[in-house]
């Protein structure tokens, strides 16, 4: 169970951090996230989640797939 949940977690981490790399390696904003800090009013977050969106998914799957495989389905 702590092995799939660590499976799950680090798939998460690399996925997310690979779409992020990419995003701001070929300046895609889809795959952005920026943080722009405003004196007057305080600050202001900017940028896109769907890497992360995406990094849940696919750890949710993957975390399947290795507990599947460690129960021998």
């Amino acid at each position: 169970m702590i092995k799939t949940i660590f499976v799950g977690l680090v798939s998460f981490i690399l996925v997310s951090s690979l779409l992020l790399m990419i995003g701001y390696l070929f300046d895609i904003n889809l795959f952005r996230y920026s943080f722009y800090e405003e004196t007057s009013t305080g600050f202001e977050a900017g940028g896109s989640v769907i890497p992360f969106l995406i990094g849940l998914i696919c750890s949710y799957f993957i975390g399947n797939y290795y507990q599947k495989r460690q129960l021998g389905y």
